[in-house]
């Protein structure tokens, strides 16, 4: 049973790759990419461990042999303060064995002494903590330090007994640690006939002086540095590190004082470097966690560069499946395009292969298709025009009466030039209807047709009607359909004002907003009841070919022509509540329609 599960979910797994020429060119890549890879990073995570274990060691042996020279050269320094005292004639005049010359004076030699000894501080003071001088012909020691310059006939010290050494005849010359960061370099001046001694410097050393050669050691981070004397004992830890390999194993490594060189241990590498003749030694241990990381970021290395190529394979075949598949996928996406009436959708760049036959067919197709719909949407159109057509033709019989009567009344009550004006606007209002063929008008001659025909309402309604008119010059110049705001002014007497017992108030405003006209054409009339309201902004939003035929020629009429001719991002917006008047607004296009344009 746990058989058949196997097999079928290997089944599943591999159908992906069975029915896909996608899938299967990328297994081939990554294939491709992964074995070859995989053999790289084994080989070098094998090699790399001793590649960087001989780079350690050849590095560092060159390392402490520079920085034995340099410790050579820095004790060198020292040196040449101690031999500047021993070699002062008038501080150990018979040191040749020739006659001692009877001093000036105590005093003078006192001060003599006190001001050579400073001087020397105070060149060397950087690196010298305190110098000190022996003189067995005064029985006494100078002593210079940063506090003040004395000196004392107790000739025991902490790093001398100059009592006993005068009595040998024999040289001394000492290293001593003397603990918080100093070490002291003792020598004694001795008698060239007979090596009596004759007197002894003492100078306290700063190790903080060699703080640059131990740096040029202690080039890994966490490997450790230790400056020892000749029988293995610590004379120096710089970085205050506990040393990690047993003292034993150090002190039968140093036991050649000429003999530098490295110990390879379990715990890492151990190098040790003679200086001063044997007398001091530098030795430095590189734990072998040191070598492993270093193998680890080789190795995370090569792992990371075998993801990234993994990675690129992977995007290479899926680009190759995409590219050799793309023209199939794009005819397929525009046949299901065509099935939900989607006629934009031809095939621009046509392959020479079986599959640019199959696109010629499919262009052939839809264009044919396109040129049915084209045919029969033609047709709504010149019904929707001869529509149009009927609305500038039509003349409400009523108002012509209305108007007619109401010149007549003024004309017999009294001799007024008014009634010019109202016999002009009505011949305004036919010579505009009859003597523009052009669908298109300007801004300015659709307000000018609007002012006559407001000019003859308030003829019939007198001082009932206050009209306000605002409109920015800007707006004059852009392009308007014919006859689009009067059948909305209209409307507002018709639907808005009239039973209205209030003064009757019209505002027409037209202003540039951005790359827009925006004409907004409000009454203070009863208003539109919600669900009313909610069935016109329906109506408005349809489509031309999917309006009712039964629509009036109003207010649906204006939409749809400003959508046929502009699109459907513009067109008219209703607001309006009951009992509190109505707003229209007319949104139309500004750039690229306007009339002088077209004229010039």
């Amino acid at each position: 049973m746990a058989l058949g599960a196997l097999k079928r979910f290997g089944r599943r797994l591999l159908q992906p790759f069975q029915k896909s020429l996608r899938y299967k060119l990328m297994l081939l890549m990554v294939a491709i990419a992964v074995l070859p890879l995989s053999m790289v990073t084994l080989f070098a995570t094998r090699t790399t461990k001793h590649s960087l274990s001989e780079e350690v060691v050849r590095s560092n042996e060159a390392r402490m042999e520079w920085s034995a020279r340099y410790f050579d050269e820095k004790f060198e320094q020292l040196q040449s303060v101690v031999y500047s005292l021993l070699l002062d004639k008038n501080l150990f005049p018979n040191v040749n064995g020739g006659f001692v010359r009877e001093a000036s004076g105590p005093d003078e030699m006192d001060a003599y002494t006190s001001a050579r000894l400073w001087s020397l501080y105070s060149a060397n003071n950087k690196n010298i903590a305190q110098i000190s001088l022996y003189l067995k012909s005064r029985q006494r020691i100078y002593t210079v330090d940063r506090d003040a310059s004395r000196s004392t006939d107790a000739l025991v010290t902490a790093s001398a007994d100059w009592e006993a050494i005068s009595r040998k005849r024999e040289s001394y010359d000492k290293l001593i640690n003397s603990g918080s960061g100093i070490f002291t370099i003792v020598r004694s001046m001795n008698k060239f006939e007979n090596r009596e001694v004759l007197g002894g410097v003492t100078i306290d050393v700063r190790w903080s002086m060699m703080r640059s050669v131990l740096d040029m050691v202690h080039s890994e981070p966490n490997s450790e540095v230790l400056i020892l004397d000749a029988e293995g004992n610590e004379m120096y830890n710089p970085y205050g590190q506990r040393f990690s390999v047993d003292p034993e194993i150090v002190r039968k490594a140093i036991e050649h004082p000429d003999m530098p060189g490295n110990l390879a241990l379990k715990k890492g590498f151990l190098f040790f470097q003679p200086t001063l003749s044997g007398r001091l030694w530098i030795v430095k241990f590189i734990p072998i966690e040191y070598v492993t990381q270093s193998a680890s970021s080789t190795m995370n290395f090569s792992l990371v560069t075998a993801v990234i190529f993994i990675i690129l394979a992977i995007a290479v075949s899926i680009l190759t499946a995409y590219f050799m598949t793309k023209p199939i996928i794009r005819l397929t996406k525009s046949m299901k395009a065509l099935e939900i009436q989607n006629f934009d959708v031809g095939l621009r760049r046509l392959r020479t292969d079986e599959i640019g036959t199959l696109e010629r067919r499919f262009n052939s197709m839809l264009a044919r298709i396109k040129e049915l719909i084209q045919t029969e949407y033609k047709a709504k159109i010149e019904k929707r025009t001869a529509q149009v057509k009927a609305m500038q033709a039509q003349v409400n019989p009523h108002f012509l009466h209305n108007a007619l009567q109401s010149i007549g009344g003024i004309a017999l009550s009294r001799n007024v030039p008014e009634i010019y004006e109202h016999v002009r606007a009505i011949s305004d209002l036919f010579r505009y209807a009859i003597r523009m063929q052009a669908d298109l008008v300007t801004v300015a001659d659709e307000m000018e047709h609007v002012r006559n025909y407001l000019q003859i309402q308030k003829l019939r309604f007198q001082q009932m009607v206050d009209v306000h008119l605002d409109v920015d010059e800007a707006c004059l110049g852009c392009a308007i359909p014919k006859f689009s705001l009067q059948p909305i002014v209209e409307n507002c007497f018709i639907h808005g004002l009239e039973g209205k017992m209030d003064t009757w108030s019209i505002v027409i405003r037209a202003e540039m907003v951005l790359d827009e006209v925006e004409i907004s054409i409000a009454d203070n009339g009863v208003g539109i009841a919600s669900d009313r309201l909610d069935r016109l902004r329906r109506q408005l939003g349809l489509a031309v070919e999917m309006r009712e035929e039964s629509d009036s020629l109003g207010m649906g009429n204006v939409n749809a022509r400003i959508k046929l001719m502009f699109g459907d991002a513009y067109g008219l917006y209703v607001d309006s509540a009951e009992g509190a008047g109505t707003t229209v607004k007319l949104v139309i296009p500004s750039e690229g329609k306007r009339m002088e344009e077209e004229s010039a």
